[in-house]
């Protein structure tokens, strides 16, 4: 590891996964999509600038890999990666997909790499997600799940969180537990404002009651054991402590040391939310954007809001080094 690269940002990368957006081409039809926001064009990674990227991660210590789109089994280099990515030495892949294209045989092609774990999108109820997603898109993401249990394949379940699901959530939870006892957790997603989006979510984001509502809903669903945790938000763990109601799974920050992802049309960010990128990829530029000052300051404890709150030692000790990001309202 070069010397300007400091140790916080060496030990997040020990620990982080390098993301990778290799295509932003879709099979389905999300209305409340962030990934495809802004994008008047779809965009793919070609195959041999994907295994630069996983090289050099790898040269820098990253350990941990996240393929993402769009979505990944429409993208015709996945395998090749995969492969090119476990030999290398890569310890664990997690590859997420909306599950639809999860036949019998992409599993068993699946089964072949040891340390690869799926997770898979589901929308709520089967009205709210074929609403959300397509007619029929609920079945086939249930099928999907049903061929990766089968097969023994680590499996976790997305979840975008917005005033309907939130409404269904508790019932919605403990369907997917009993039907799906195997499934390692539920992911539940914020749904966040998005610039330029062709839908308008203003009724379906959620207002502060409906967070603390979703706080405590997730801390008693971990308390009778189905385990759920809110994706990237800090807050959700100051919340439940404030509430008296620690149940909740630490949750880590979005932008965070050692965090990186490329986008598919070569972008260079701290997210797949941010539009914002440090420049586009190239050969090296993994290792020059996280030596950079600017990615320090992104990732680095926020002095000038923060110091001036009474709960900055409680957010800093649930890992909320910053304020929430703008599109969380």
């Amino acid at each position: 590891m070069k010397s300007n690269i400091k140790n916080e940002i060496c030990e997040g990368i020990c620990r982080e996964s390098l993301s990778i957006e290799v295509s932003t081409h879709c099979n389905s039809a999300c209305s409340y999509c962030f990934a495809r926001a802004e994008i008047s064009e779809d965009s793919s990674l070609p195959a041999d600038v994907v295994k630069d990227i996983i090289s050099e991660g790898f040269d820098l210590s990253y350990r941990h890999l996240h393929i993402t789109g769009g979505e990944p089994f429409l993208w015709e280099g996945l395998f090749d990666a995969l492969e090119y990515a476990f030999t290398l030495g890569y310890k664990s892949v997690l590859i997420n997909t909306n599950g639809t294209l999860l036949t019998r045989g992409v599993i068993k092609r699946l089964t072949c790499f040891d340390g690869l774990g799926l997770s898979i999108s589901l929308q709520g109820s089967q009205e709210t997600h074929d609403r959300m997603r397509g007619k029929g898109s609920y079945a086939l993401a249930i099928k999907g799940i049903e061929h990766a249990l089968e097969s023994g394949l680590n499996l976790l379940i997305f979840t975008t969180v917005g005033k309907t699901v939130l409404s269904e959530l508790p019932h919605y939870a403990e369907k997917l537990f009993k039907t799906f006892p195997d499934i390692q957790h539920l992911s539940l997603i914020q749904l966040i404002r998005v610039s330029n989006d062709v839908f308008d979510l203003s009724h379906e984001l959620l207002e502060p009651e409906d967070f603390l509502q979703l706080v405590q809903i997730v801390s008693l669903l971990n308390l009778c054991s189905l385990r759920t945790d809110i994706m990237n938000n800090p807050l959700a763990g100051v919340v439940s402590n404030i509430l008296g109601m620690p149940w909740t799974i630490r949750s880590w920050p979005l932008y965070r040391p050692g965090g990186i992802f490329i986008m598919a049309n070569r972008d260079i960010s701290l997210s797949h939310t941010s539009r914002n990128p440090f420049g586009k990829y190239r050969c090296g530029m993994i290792q020059e954007t996280i030596a950079s000052n600017m990615y320090r300051c992104a990732v680095s404890p926020d002095v000038s809001v923060c110091g001036l709150c009474p709960y900055v030692d409680l957010c800093r000790k649930n890992g909320m080094d910053r304020p929430s990001e703008w599109f969380r309202d």
